[in-house]
């Protein structure tokens, strides 16, 4: 049984990566057969497990099918507990020998716990992807994020007749994806008035600096949070400030059932992967809250790998067009919900299932 039978149907398979001798436990989740060629980014984390690498895989068979962009869903994670530069280099020199001699049937890149330059080995020889360049000191695969979420938010807003311009917004965690969507968000003339990491949040409702909190994470990282000026809070009261956009941006299940209730946002745009619980996206919807997919609002990424636009030389234009692809796969994920009265997550499901259908090989 397939995803096409079943959007609840297991993965079709696993594969595990070992190598004793430098300490790489890896293993790499596909979802389905439809296409010839899978894709997915590697996570690397202490407590990485093959459930919350197998729903990342789910994940990105809808974003792929969402975006129509003819790859499997796949998703990795590396098993790294942690030690110095040269333990970390050689796990994951290991790994991309490994993902070398599978490029024709797996690709992959940065996600949490990696970066894109983990992964020049991978790039085609004489040219400099967009993905691994940088703009207006920050990674294009951070701001390819930060300018989806930027789409989807406009789309979303939109959809509740509210604008961008002054838009409250607050962003669960502010690592890569959070940073992006700060950045981007900002820009666009939106108020970010609400950041977190591990190390607690920062809230202000007249809106943060978020210059500032850029250049102070480049200094501190996530204790950056204790150097704002700013009354430090517990992390957890991310989830319930007042705003317009809510964007989880870091570890999955960030909404469920128990804390739906509390969440006091007209829309939820996630950056990051699965951050909904069992239960949390019908929950949300009772409520009258605007809950994207995950899958939906991050595409970003994709788009920067995929997209025309982004094979160029020009950061802007590439970031450019992101925001528009995202926008638009939102709007009509967003327009298939109401006409059909379902949830937003069950609309882009069946859009992208339509897709699999039609442009599966057969």
């Amino acid at each position: 049984m397939s995803v096409l039978d079943d959007p609840n149907a297991p993965p079709l398979h696993v594969v595990e990566l070992r190598d004793d001798a430098v300490g790489l436990e890896a293993f790499i989740v596909v979802d389905h057969e439809l296409f010839p060629r899978s894709a997915g980014g590697t996570r690397m984390v202490p407590d990485v497990t093959v459930d919350e690498v197998a729903r990342l895989a789910r994940a990105m068979t809808w974003k792929f099918g969402v975006a129509q962009v003819p790859l499997a869903g796949a998703k990795a994670g590396i098993r790294f507990p942690g030690g110095d530069a040269a333990a970390r280099e050689r796990v994951l020199s290991a790994y991309v020998d490994r993902i070398l001699a599978m490029r024709d049937v797996f690709g992959t890149g940065p996600d949490m716990g990696t970066h894109p330059s983990d992964f020049l080995r991978l790039a085609p020889e004489g040219r400099t992807p967009m993905w691994v360049r940088t703009h207006d000191g920050m990674g294009m695969d951070d701001l390819a994020v930060g300018a989806g979420i930027l789409g989807a938010a406009r789309a979303a807003l939109a959809a509740l007749g509210r604008p961008l311009e002054g838009a409250r917004v607050a962003i669960e965690g502010f690592g890569k994806a959070g940073a992006g969507t700060a950045h981007a968000l900002a820009w666009a003339g939106a108020r970010i008035v609400g950041i977190s990491t591990i190390e607690g949040a920062l809230l202000d409702p007249d809106g943060l600096d978020v210059d500032a909190l850029l250049a102070l994470k480049a200094g501190h990282g996530d204790r950056l949070v204790h150097h704002a000026g700013v009354p430090v809070r517990p992390r957890e009261e991310l989830a319930t400030v007042a705003c317009d956009v809510l964007v989880p941006g870091a570890r999955p299940d960030f909404v469920t059932v128990d804390t739906a209730p509390l969440i006091r946002c007209a829309a939820i745009v996630p950056a990051a992967n699965i951050p909904y619980g069992q239960g949390a996206v019908g929950a949300l919807h009772a409520r009258g809250i605007l809950a994207l997919p995950d899958f939906v609002a991050n595409a970003g990424g994709v788009h920067l790998y995929e997209a025309p636009g982004c094979e160029g030389d020009d950061p802007a234009a590439c970031l450019a067009e992101v925001e528009r692809l995202v926008r638009e796969a939102s709007e009509r994920v967003l327009a298939a919900a109401e006409a059909d009265g379902v949830t937003p997550t069950e609309a882009a499901q069946r859009v992208a299932l339509d897709f699999l259908r039609a442009a599966a090989p057969r």
